[in-house]
């Protein structure tokens, strides 16, 4: 009995052709996008639409960044102030990935497909719009600066200092765009003088703070350990009274002992208040720390003074202090 084969053959290669047309991407995805002269063009693929589309746009994002030529991999930003400048460093490979990405506007999406494995397009951009929006980074940047210049004329001094003093994604930020624009020899690259003005500015704020510890002197060991933690910060502190005293830090604690058995317990509740140099109070927190021993209560108390450094450290030196 002989056997027909062909039928079953070709039943299976219609299956295989289906399941290679159901899970292979498209033409015009396979071939590499080809930039139009007004255009920045890429692809990307996902289990969802959105996500293929940011897939797209991450891909377009690092195509502007290896158009940055690797001269400039160590590269020097000058930037003109009149008859002044300044000159900053910056090594491309320790950006943080965040403030190289740009938020894009007028995004299309001329090609759009799915099949069974996901969705896959085609993200295309205005030169144009991306010029603009890298200028755009670049002055709102700037412009913020300016405005917590402004702000220091009637904050705190501390306060201001806190709100400012983490500066280097802002740097990031403008420096990656600045070499953006060159990388698409554009004549128009905005400077950041105001973001200069203000580093220096918090430079100057840090250096001329003072802190002044107000404590008995049975809280001498915790304030010892609790002024390491300001030189930590780079931040002075002293017990003296003097006119060159920023803040006052009061320290009042309350210290309860009692025996547990064979041990020694110490609790100690120590108030924290930061006050300004006019005695107006900026923050205020109460930590509860303690200790034991087998010996005696001396270093029962010892061990909660250094549970309370502890502490500080864990939750951090302006969260101990009431500021969040």
């Amino acid at each position: 009995m002989l056997i027909n084969y062909r039928p079953l053959s070709i039943c299976l290669f219609s299956l295989a052709l289906f399941a290679c047309k159901s899970t292979s991407p498209p033409e015009w995805y396979s071939a590499p996008p080809t930039n139009e002269p007004d255009y920045l063009v890429s692809v990307g693929q996902g289990r969802s639409l959105e996500q293929a589309k940011k897939t797209a746009l991450n891909q377009i994002n690092a195509l502007l960044w290896t158009q940055i030529d690797s001269t400039f991999a160590s590269r020097d930003v000058y930037q003109s102030r009149g008859s002044n400048s300044t000159s900053n460093s910056l090594v491309d490979n320790k950006i943080n990935s965040r403030t190289a990405t740009v938020s894009f506007t007028d995004i299309e999406y001329p090609l759009i497909d799915k099949n069974d494995i996901g969705y896959y397009v085609q993200a295309k951009v205005k030169r144009e719009s991306v010029i603009n929006q890298l200028q755009m980074d670049i002055r709102q940047t700037n412009a913020r600066a300016e405005q917590q210049i402004q702000k220091l004329q009637h904050q705190d001094s501390l306060v201001w200092w806190l709100e400012n003093r983490e500066l280097t994604s802002q740097l990031e930020l403008i420096y990656v765009r600045q070499a953006m624009l060159k990388s698409m020899s554009v004549d128009d690259i905005p400077t950041a003088l105001s973001l200069n003005k203000l580093i220096s500015k918090v430079s100057e704020i840090q250096s001329n703070l003072i802190i002044r510890f107000i404590n008995s002197k049975s809280d001498q060991k915790s304030a010892e350990l609790l002024a390491d933690q300001f030189s930590m910060e780079r931040l002075k502190t002293t017990s003296k009274s003097s006119s060159q005293v920023t803040h006052i830090l009061r320290m009042d604690t309350e210290l309860r002992q009692s025996r547990v058995g064979d041990a020694y317990v110490s609790t100690q509740l120590t108030t924290l208040k930061l006050q300004g140099h006019k005695g107006n109070t900026l923050a205020s927190n109460e930590i509860i720390s303690s200790g034991n021993s087998l010996s005696n209560y001396a270093l029962s108390k010892e061990g909660a003074q250094r549970h309370f450094s502890e502490i500080v450290g864990k939750q951090g030196l302006w969260n101990s202090l009431g500021i969040k």
